[in-house]
């Protein structure tokens, strides 16, 4: 059974993990010894910190862009509804469209993360699901999880094999400890044995703004508490290989909302990211419209509001 997370104590810092990338005018040679160093603690540690990724005023636009856009799940006092995608009502989960400032490239196809991507992944790649998770104050730590389980059941041979999804962490603010970084066990995406993975303390590492989170999906991991006064959206990108896709918690919610008119507005060579997920987002009778929502509604309200009424009974 794995230790439940309230009674870990964690490791803070682990600089080993932690990869600095040079300007994006820095010469060729400079760029390709960081993706060599970077991928190489990928395959080591499950994971790569990559600093000075994203430009500040990047990250400005989005943070205004999701204080507006998803205002609802920003606001604090929001406890319980559209919060059901998380164990902690404090915790949202919430998918996230390529509009606004989540259109950039700089954000989904950054020149950074790309060739990592291609490295692990290959060139034909298909971003599997795009979303935020919104840390309230008070927020307890997140499960223990790995984004994408082992295919073939964590057979030995599996160990060897490539990742099939590679996620990105993006911060929209500097996560200092009392925020709550990610919480990870190094080496965990080459290992099955769960239980005793997680007997041993996860560490964690602050991060910056401008940063991203790179991890093989394969890692086990978990949001850190936010012990802070102020809320925390951390944004996610899966990048995936086209033939697999994530199935377990996507009942109720797409991997990615996009619609049609959405990939118009794309460059051509990043429309591929995306059209995949059209069918997620499409109805195409009224009858599989009126079961969808209906489903969701059970799922998002009524169910919620159930279970609130047999605590008080």
């Amino acid at each position: 059974m794995v230790q439940p997370a309230t009674q870990l104590r964690v490791v803070d810092a682990n600089p080993n993990v932690v990869r600095i990338a040079p300007a994006l005018s820095a010469s060729d040679e400079a760029k390709q010894a960081f993706f060599a160093d970077a991928a190489g603690c990928i395959r080591a540690n499950g994971l790569a910190i990559l600093e000075n990724v994203i430009p500040l005023d990047v990250i400005d636009t989005l943070l205004a862009h999701f204080k507006t856009t998803y205002d609802t799940h920003m606001r604090p006092g929001q406890k319980k509804l559209f919060r059901n995608f998380q164990d902690d009502p404090l915790r949202a989960q919430i998918p996230v469209a390529p509009v606004g400032a989540m259109a950039n490239p700089m954000v989904f196809a950054n020149p950074f993360v790309m060739p990592l991507v291609h490295e692990f992944i290959g060139k034909k790649v298909i971003i599997g699901e795009m979303g935020a998770v919104i840390s309230h104050p008070g927020s307890k730590p997140q499960y223990i999880h790995r984004d994408s389980t082992f295919l073939f059941g964590g057979l030995p041979a599996e160990l060897d094999l490539p990742p099939h999804s590679l996620n990105i962490v993006v911060p929209l603010m500097d996560v200092p400890f009392e925020r709550g970084p990610t919480e990870y066990w190094p080496g965990s995406h080459k290992r099955t044995d769960s239980e005793a993975v997680t007997a041993q303390p996860p560490m964690r590492t602050p991060l910056k703004v401008g940063s991203v989170f790179m991890l093989d999906a394969r890692l086990m991991h978990r949001g850190g508490p936010n012990q802070s006064d102020v809320v925390r959206p951390t944004l996610y990108i899966d990048y995936q290989r086209p033939w697999y896709l994530e199935r377990s918690g996507y009942k109720d919610k797409p991997q990615v909302r996009v619609t049609p008119a959405m990939i118009a507005q794309l460059a051509p060579e990043h429309r591929s990211l995306f059209d995949w997920a059209l069918h997620l987002n499409r109805a195409d009778s009224v009858d599989e419209f009126l079961t969808r929502w209906a489903g969701r509604f059970k799922t998002r309200l009524v169910e919620p509001l159930m279970r609130r009424a047999g605590k008080k009974t």
